[in-house]
């Protein structure tokens, strides 16, 4: 930190005093270093220039400046650049701590030694610690995302035990950030995966496949997916995939790929419809919603049976991803996009631009709240609004 002015200056006219570092076991680059003082001689100073973790502060000052004076004070912990020297003011409080926290160490580890010891020379009194000492701060010095793909099978076997206990003893505010960071993370590299899909040229049922493995995640308003409702209901279809929402309402989810064309020109009149393919989807989900509301019963049953969801099956909500709307050029062809979309009493499109850009936006949301993330602020939106 850089002091204040008025600090420097009553600093700067303060006496200082020093002593030369004359004890050989500080060894032949210390020798002959200067420890200066403030005000009287520290007791914990010796003549030789010899002070508890002495050596050690000179020797991190010495790697950290080229031109550096350490000064112990009475009270005041500092850093300055004066005179083209870096002047290290350490209080006498802050080394108190260093030699507390010294102590504190020392004392379990010799502790474990003692104990690990009696364990080997008195068996029937003693039994072996299978859990070392652990010094603080070990944690944060070796914690890295680098080791992870050097970690072996016992040392993920022991994060995962550990992690519970850890993180039941953190306070809220930490859970949250912990599942924000770590949620972030697994979304950013799905919102990639789902980026590059989206340009290469997979089949239906890759996406079908891919969907309905990562709905859950790539939209927080659903919290389970149904596939196979295989009702026996004489020669009535039922959708393949269907998602819960929040509210344990029903949602009814058609597929189709990215590259599905959207929209075709009436070239006499000027005006855009939808193409055969996706013609053919929004009459599928429309017989689907029909089935659903005509057999909600023989449904809701089959779901509690089968499921353990009790559902609302009331007149579900049908939405077909497909398609690229930002391949789209034309304005007319925009226009009548929105207004075909718009149109449709029972169904909604989402294109595949789009699932993405809420995906992103999420991500972005999560990053804005940071340490004041809180699940309680998760956005519950399933693929259409309410």
């Amino acid at each position: 930190m850089f002091m204040s002015k008025r600090k420097l200056i009553k600093h700067l006219t303060k006496k200082t005093n020093y002593i030369i570092v004359k004890n050989p076991s500080y060894g032949k680059k210390l020798k002959g270093i200067k420890i200066y003082y403030e005000g009287k001689k520290p007791k914990r100073l010796k003549k030789n220039g010899s002070i508890k973790f002495g050596k050690h502060i000179l020797e991190t000052l010495k790697s950290k400046f080229e031109k550096f004076h350490w000064i112990i004070t009475e009270q005041t912990d500092s850093i300055t650049f004066e005179y083209g020297i870096y002047k290290v003011r350490t209080s006498q409080d802050l080394l108190n701590l260093m030699d507390k926290e010294n102590w504190n160490r020392s004392r379990d580890i010799k502790n474990d030694i003692v104990h690990n010891l009696f364990s080997v020379k008195f068996p029937q009194f003693f039994e072996k610690q299978n859990v070392g000492v652990y010094i603080p701060g070990t944690l944060s010095r070796i914690i890295d995302s680098k080791i992870v793909r050097l970690l072996s099978s016992e040392d993920r076997t022991a994060i995962v035990n550990f992690l519970p206990d850890f993180i039941s003893s953190e306070s809220v505010g930490s859970v949250n950030l912990l599942k924000a960071t770590t949620e972030i993370k697994t979304l950013k590299e799905l919102s990639q995966h789902l980026e590059k899909a989206i340009s290469n040229n997979q089949s239906e049922s890759w996406w079908q496949n891919f969907i309905k493995s990562n709905i859950l995640l790539i939209q927080q308003g659903y919290i389970k997916s149904i596939e196979k409702m295989n009702i026996a209901v004489g020669d009535t279809k039922f959708p393949d995939f269907s998602l819960v929402t929040h509210d344990n309402y029903l949602d009814i989810l058609e597929i189709k790929r990215p590259n599905t064309v959207l929209l075709k020109k009436d070239s006499s009149r000027g005006n855009y419809y939808w193409d055969t393919e996706l013609s053919k989807g929004i009459i599928q989900v429309e017989n689907y919603i029909s089935n659903v509301s005509t057999h909600r019963d023989v449904i809701r049953n089959f779901l509690r049976d089968k499921h353990a969801i009790d559902l609302q099956v009331l007149r579900p909500r049908g939405i077909i991803l497909v398609g690229d709307a930002s391949k789209l050029i034309d304005q007319k062809e925009k226009d009548d996009f929105r207004l075909l979309s718009h149109s449709l009493k029972n169904i909604t499109i989402v294109t595949y631009d789009e699932l993405l850009n809420r995906l992103t936006n999420y991500i972005q949301v999560l990053e804005g709240f940071g340490s004041r993330f809180s699940t309680s602020h998760m956005p519950k939106k399933a693929l259409v609004k309410d």
